[in-house]
């Protein structure tokens, strides 16, 4: 996952990235309703290729080529909108299709220099409990693969665990009303207890309706045929005994039986 070839082809990767290329792509209905979910499975996305039965993003785990696929998905168009990433890390392939689609792009990130002030139009320090931007400023807010963080006990000495009602309430200020909000989170992974367990209701109850409508929630991988299963694996236990306190040993047992998949949210800030 960490190769030589696998950083130039996740790099080129980006560098190319097309938004209208995107928009072909995603412009047709790609997910199948049920349960309450959005599914976008394996069989029936478009990034598969059929006859080989590999998916066509050419690098990265299978939960990361779904993450490039759900920014595909959702960050293609952007046309005169003003948009924060949430944790922007070194991947610029959602930034790319942002700017290149017409949209402003800002983002703070936690583990940039304290000293890096973000401006509108450019990265610097900053992290969701605290976003440095005055209120409704943004149309957009998104994070990619920094949701299941926020509430995390096991970040080493880095920053303390943010509570995830302070980092709602943060978005909610510099939102627009009507404006939109884009987070993914892997299950069974790792992160706070509730995305390894997969505990979705939990984690919608971050969503109440008197706050946010239209919510979405799609599971990418969820149904993963033809392609190969993507099942947690021994090295992440030892972080999932410290994380988890709220379930039973049984409960967490019957997870590890489970198959790895992306689950991606969004939703619109009501308009009072």
């Amino acid at each position: 996952m960490h190769s030589l070839g696998n950083s130039i082809r996740k790099g080129w990767y980006s560098l190319v990235a097309n938004p209208e290329t995107a928009r072909r792509q995603w412009a047709g209905q790609y997910w199948q309703d049920a349960d309450g979910f959005r599914n976008i499975s394996c069989a029936k996305c478009p990034k598969l290729d059929e006859k080989l039965k590999i998916c066509r993003i050419p690098f990265g785990t299978p939960l990361r080529k779904c993450v490039v696929a759900g920014i595909e998905a959702h960050l293609h168009e952007a046309k005169g909108k003003n948009i924060l990433e949430l944790g922007f890390g070194r991947f610029s392939l959602a930034k790319n299709l942002v700017t290149r689609s017409g949209g402003i792009w800002t983002g703070v990130e936690p583990h940039q220099p304290k000293d890096k002030k973000p401006e509108i139009g450019r990265g610097g320090y900053g992290h969701t409990e605290d976003i440095p931007f005055a209120d409704e400023t943004f149309d957009m807010v998104f994070g990619i693969q920094t949701l299941e963080h926020w509430g995390q006990k096991c970040t080493g000495a880095a920053m303390a665990p943010s509570e995830y009602e302070a980092c709602f309430d943060e978005i909610l200020r510099v939102l627009k009303p009507g404006g939109t909000i884009y987070l993914d989170a892997p299950i069974h992974f790792h992160g706070n207890e509730m995305f390894i367990m997969g505990d979705i209701e939990r984690i919608k109850n971050h969503f109440p309706g008197d706050q946010w409508r239209n919510l979405v929630v799609e599971r990418w991988r969820y149904d993963y045929q033809p392609l190969e299963r993507y099942a947690p694996y021994a090295k992440l236990y030892e972080e999932w005994e410290e994380e988890i306190t709220s379930y039973s040993g049984e409960e967490v047992e019957k997870v590890k039986q489970n198959p790895i998949w992306l689950l991606t949210i969004s939703a619109e800030k009501r308009i009072p």
